[in-house]
């Protein structure tokens, strides 16, 4: 067996989504040939690199998922309406759980860049696929932490079969990401939103949103190619910090009228990034001029 297409989970080695969807009833499927994997690529490690999300919003605890983006800065991405107006967060590793905060968020493609306090050595980075759209028919596997620290006695992942539809993902109170596609997944949990969408090839093909609403739930995926292109974007603002993409603000009211809804007692200010983050702790931004 190839090791550029192996996948180690909970510290079995499984072959990349084949294994996967056996775990989760998936059948074969006509999908678009996936993207060459690395030759000397060494097998992921997914119990290092998803993790549990946990975030205080209001007096409400809001689980969702989330996946490592870079381990030398402890930076993660999940989905901005699981984490918006938290007052706290906690990060729940393969290894221990840790603190986190919100550096940057994207409201209108429903994106947070999280970082983990302290960086913890360990974790691994899932590896991206390339600028290969999302295409309908295609099977893809959900990924997802359990809440706490590993058992021992159980699985400390849980994989969840989809496919893509190629349909709009739509929206829910507001809470839409404009690129997103429509993904067949009856009944994935909320707390699967932010999990990383594993392709054919083994790699990051986009992040689960899901979003809870009162009559409905809207499951959709955000594509990575629409997540590298925020990351590239991010830049550091005045005295070399920067707190978000400013311009992709404008949809922040939506998420306002969100966690008003979900979460008795939220303010406003709850959601308010006051502290500057400084900019080689961002993607992009290693080098910073003046």
């Amino acid at each position: 067996m190839d090791s550029s297409t192996q996948l180690t989970l909970g510290g079995r080695s499984l072959a990349a989504i084949g294994a996967l969807a056996l775990m989760t009833g998936c059948g074969s499927s006509s999908a678009a040939p996936p993207q060459r994997a690395a030759a000397a690529a060494p097998a992921q490690r997914l119990d290092l690199g998803v993790v549990g999300i946990t975030a205080r919003i209001a007096g409400d605890r809001v689980h969702s998922t989330g996946v490592v983006l870079d381990v030398d800065r402890g930076l993660i991405v999940t989905t901005a309406h699981g984490v918006w107006g938290a007052r706290s967060l906690k990060i729940a590793t393969g290894i221990a759980v840790l603190h986190g905060r919100i550096v940057a968020r994207d409201t209108c493609d429903d994106l947070a860049v999280l970082e983990t306090q302290p960086r913890l050595p360990g974790l691994v980075a899932v590896r991206p696929t390339g600028d290969v759209p999302l295409a309908a028919g295609q099977p893809i596997v959900a990924v997802r932490r359990r809440a706490g620290l590993p058992s021992g006695g159980r699985p400390d992942l849980i994989t969840r079969r989809v496919a893509v539809t190629g349909a709009a993902g739509g929206s829910t109170r507001g809470v839409a990401a404009r690129h997103a596609v429509g993904i067949d997944a009856p009944g994935l949990p909320a707390a699967s939103s932010g999990a990383p969408l594993i392709g054919a090839d083994g790699r990051l093909v986009g992040l689960a949103q899901v979003v809870a609403g009162r009559k409905r739930t809207l499951r959709a995926a955000l594509p990575w190619i629409t997540i590298d292109e925020r990351l590239r974007e991010l830049r550091p603002g005045g005295r070399a910090a920067y707190v978000g993409w400013r311009r992709h603000y404008r949809c922040a009211g939506a998420l306002h009228r969100y966690a008003a809804n979900r979460h008795p007692g939220y303010r406003h200010g709850d959601a308010q990034l006051n502290a500057p983050v400084p900019a080689t702790r961002l993607p992009g931004t290693a080098e910073v001029d003046g």
